[in-house]
């Protein structure tokens, strides 16, 4: 796994929480999706990527370094996937812009995270 908390599986890379960088995990490719295993433990379950050179990023994934550096979270690729398949939605930036008005660009951002 990299830096990036991301593993290279054919051509493409998926994420896996980034808890898990630095450790060395198994990844199962199936024809719909693929599981990765920390040991025997499944942490997590992506829908196959069929081009070449993609990625799949769970943004939940990243949550827990976003924390740290909250000003990484609106350029994030991961934001922009979720905001992509509907998982982050207008209703999840009119409750961000508030928590930014009320304690300021961090801390807001912080509390949506």
């Amino acid at each position: 796994m990299d830096r990036f908390s991301q593993i290279s599986v054919r051509t493409n890379r998926y994420s896996v929480p980034v808890r898990l960088i630095g450790r060395t995990v198994r990844a199962m490719l199936h024809a719909s999706e693929l599981v990765v295993y920390d040991g025997q433990q499944e942490v997590v379950r992506h829908e196959r990527l069929i081009a070449k050179g993609q990625a799949r990023l769970d943004l939940d994934h990243y949550l827990e370094a976003l924390v740290r550096k909250p000003g990484a979270f609106p350029g994030a690729t991961a934001l922009e996937q979720a905001r992509s398949a509907g998982k982050f939605t207008p209703v999840h930036d009119a409750w961000w812009e508030a928590a930014k008005a009320a304690h300021g660009e961090r801390d807001g951002t912080r509390a949506l995270i």
